[in-house]
């Protein structure tokens, strides 16, 4: 791969439309915060998905460490972002990590860590360099928010800031809708057919058809198991590949070394990318 590649392309700034703020001090007495920017885990596909082309990229997910405060038990996640580059023949990785979020753990978490590692390839890391920007804060529940009123300053800092670092103006809005939310949290988690939130990673959905306890059926290890809110996610290893998946409830035969084969599952998808539910399995010998 020849050096800086695609870094000039993964590097130009975004239209304020794919900019969202959050707040990361707040002055309670005063009322007022500073404003960070940062980008959601679509936007920065789209800008993958735009330089290198949907089949010429990739992300994977393994565990990293686990850090405990009280009784609570953190997990974290390294992500790699690879890319296939054909004058080498080979994909070209960079990795970083992310600690499970306070809020939807799994799901802030794996987001964190996709864009960390995307800001190995350049993408967004412009918005690292942006003053400090002062806003007002509203109290919403147990956190603060940004109101709506201070998105025509923020949008005008962001426009203002590329200009200066880029010589040339933002890109055009590419939507006409709402600016993204402005919160301390992320928005809430989809839901699938059952009523029940999932927080999935941009990993592989099992897809195949029930084995007939074929002894030949493919076989997935659990590598990692949680059960919260009678929702279970798991790590599995099949296919020389480590991804996430959901299961409604919780099954007691599912520990850390369980097998299972002839796996049924349904294929779900967000602007994080396609993700497994499992619907039904057997326990492998």
């Amino acid at each position: 791969m020849r050096e800086n590649k695609y870094f000039e392309e993964f590097g130009k700034p975004f239209p304020a439309s794919d900019v969202s703020w959050r707040l990361q001090y707040v002055n309670e007495q005063r009322m007022q915060g500073i404003a960070v920017p940062y980008l959601d885990a679509r936007a920065v596909a789209d800008r993958l998905d735009e330089v290198v082309g949907q089949n010429r990229w990739k992300d994977s997910y393994t565990p990293w460490h686990e850090s405990v405060s009280g009784k609570k038990t953190k997990s974290s996640q390294l992500c790699t972002i690879s890319i296939y580059d054909d004058e080498l023949g080979q994909w070209i990785d960079k990795t970083d990590g992310a600690e499970d979020s306070d809020i939807e753990a799994v799901k802030g978490g794996l987001s964190d860590a996709f864009k960390r590692a995307a800001v190995k390839w350049n993408i967004g890391r412009y918005l690292y360099s942006f003053n400090t920007v002062w806003v007002a804060a509203e109290a919403r529940g147990n956190s603060y928010v940004i109101p709506e009123s201070e998105n025509a300053k923020l949008e005008k800092a962001y426009n203002d800031t590329v200009a200066r670092m880029f010589g040339t103006p933002a890109p055009k809005q590419t939507t006409d809708a709402p600016k993204g939310t402005t919160t301390t949290t992320p928005p809430p988690a989809q839901k699938n057919n059952a009523g029940s939130n999932v927080t999935p990673p941009p990993a592989p959905a099992i897809t195949q058809p029930q084995n007939n306890g074929d002894e030949n059926a493919d076989v997935y290890e659990v590598r990692k198991i949680n059960v919260q809110n009678n929702q279970s996610s798991m790590l599995l290893f099949g296919k020389g590949k480590q991804f996430q998946a959901f299961m409604q409830g919780a099954d007691e035969r599912l520990k850390v070394g369980t097998r299972i084969k002839n796996v049924n599952a349904g294929r779900g998808q967000n602007s994080y990318g396609t993700y497994a539910i499992l619907n039904s399995y057997d326990i492998a010998a």
